[in-house]
């Protein structure tokens, strides 16, 4: 891999030499190639503005309930 870029610590993104982007975010790795992941940081970004424009406590009212993804 030829260069890492290192986020809040638990966050890394290694660029292979193969073409593939490999994000690390703790114990998780995710592969993709450079369209797959800019399609992705772009939709983590839109969610991320959404989430800060709900106040804090009445984020969980706020939001659609999934009862896949929460316990």
């Amino acid at each position: 891999m030829e260069n890492v870029m290192r986020g809040n610590g638990q966050t890394k993104l290694a660029l292979c030499t193969c073409g593939k982007l490999h994000l690390t975010y703790g114990a998780v790795t995710l592969h993709f190639d450079r369209d797959e992941f800019l399609l992705f940081a772009e939709s983590v970004g839109r969610m991320s503005a959404i989430v800060r424009q709900v106040p804090g406590p009445v984020l969980t009212s706020s939001l659609t309930p999934n009862a896949n993804i929460c316990h």
